[in-house]
């Protein structure tokens, strides 16, 4: 299917019952890579993408396949990683994905049917999850809707919001600037939102983001010592061709290459960097190898 198509993420979705140990092999090559957080599979097991597995009247051994079985499959198999390496300290982040096609913000559905499917997928996946995960934002109303179900759960997780940006400025794909998305989520509080980042975009956007974020975020930054959560700024970006022209999917980026941008967003305060699609555990394994010379050094 087309990049961040819905039939795309059909596949994906499966593979979480159908492929489980596909899936938990993945979390296992980012963990030896380095990584100190892994994603649930659950980018693409959203309502939307649900209605076409039962559309193709899929279902499990045990019985009809359900939104929420799917989902806790998703984290069972994150979760099955992480315990199969104790020695290493990684949390588990709970994806909140758009909830219909990536990079479509004309595909975003009303806030209030948003925030109702949010809640619905929170609901499941916040018992097995260190941190959800609000991803690839590409509207204010998209983040809001997501930001405010995750802060409303009892066992009050860290909240983490990541904005998808246009390729080649460092505004949301919709328009709307990083200002307008930071003020947007003020009132939701700063001990619920603990990282703000960009995601799912070309590593020069990121690159432009950066500064951005970290001047907007200033007083929270410098308030966390003050009593309250520290607050992250960081990026991942994705490995995709941005040309029109380009024969491959994904642009040939080598691993020193993507450690240069990633150099250049914490030399303008990142605290936390990794990678999204097309980034693959050899770049990980360069930027631990980097970061940790940079760690003994000091």
């Amino acid at each position: 299917g087309e990049r961040g198509s819905l039939p795309r993420f059909l596949g994906v979705a499966m593979a979480n019952v159908q492929q489980p140990e596909t899936v938990i092999d993945a979390h296992l090559a980012f963990m030896d890579a380095g990584c100190d957080v892994i994603t649930t599979n659950s980018y693409s097991v959203v309502p939307r993408v649900f209605e076409l597995c039962t559309g193709q009247r899929q279902e499990q051994e045990d019985g009809i396949m359900t939104l929420e079985s799917l989902l806790t499959a998703a984290c069972e198999n994150a979760c099955s990683a992480r315990d199969r390496r104790p020695d290493k300290r990684v949390l588990v982040a709970g994806s909140l994905p758009p909830l219909a096609e990536s990079y479509r913000p004309d595909c975003v559905g009303p806030y209030e049917q948003n925030l109702s499917s949010y809640r619905r997928i929170i609901k499941v996946i916040a018992p097995y999850c260190d941190v959800l995960l609000c991803e690839t934002m590409s509207t204010v109303s998209e983040a809001k809707a997501a930001c405010v179900a995750a802060s409303e759960i009892n066992n009050k997780l860290p909240v983490w919001v990541s904005f998808t940006l246009d390729e080649f400025k460092p505004v949301l794909r919709s328009g709307e600037t990083l200002h307008e998305a930071v003020e947007a989520l003020a009132d939701i509080g700063d001990d619920c939102i603990q990282a703000y980042l960009v995601n799912c975009t070309s590593p020069e956007s990121v690159t432009l983001a950066i500064p951005i974020l970290n001047s907007l975020l200033e007083d929270k930054r410098q308030a966390a010592g003050n009593g309250c959560s520290p607050i992250m700024i960081g990026g991942y970006a994705n490995g995709f061709a941005t040309s029109t022209d380009a024969k491959d999917e994904y642009r040939d980026i080598s691993e020193t290459e993507y450690y240069d941008f990633v150099s250049k967003w914490i030399d303008s305060g990142a605290t936390a960097v990794g990678g999204c699609c097309g980034i693959f555990p050899p770049h990980i394994a360069y930027i631990r190898k980097r970061l940790d010379e940079m760690s003994n050094n000091k």
